[in-house]
């Protein structure tokens, strides 16, 4: 158990897991990342750049006199 002042100062409060190893003689103490904690913001960044890469007003002759819709 790691005390909460440790956890604060070190800002984990919020972790709930940790991982401990040891590394040239010390102690690491690091945060395990929640796996899929960002990619809501990544989701939106990659819809953007899609928004850039394929624009909704992109038309071409094709589409405007010769596609139907059946």
């Amino acid at each position: 158990m790691i005390s909460k002042s440790i956890l604060e100062a070190n800002d984990m409060k919020d972790a709930m897991e940790v991982k401990i190893t040891s590394d040239r003689g010390k102690i690491v103490i690091e945060k395990i990342a929640k796996p899929r904690a960002d990619w809501s913001q990544k989701f939106l960044a990659s819809n953007s750049e899609e928004q850039a890469f394929f624009p909704e007003d992109m038309s071409n002759k094709f589409d405007e006199e010769e596609w139907t819709w059946e």
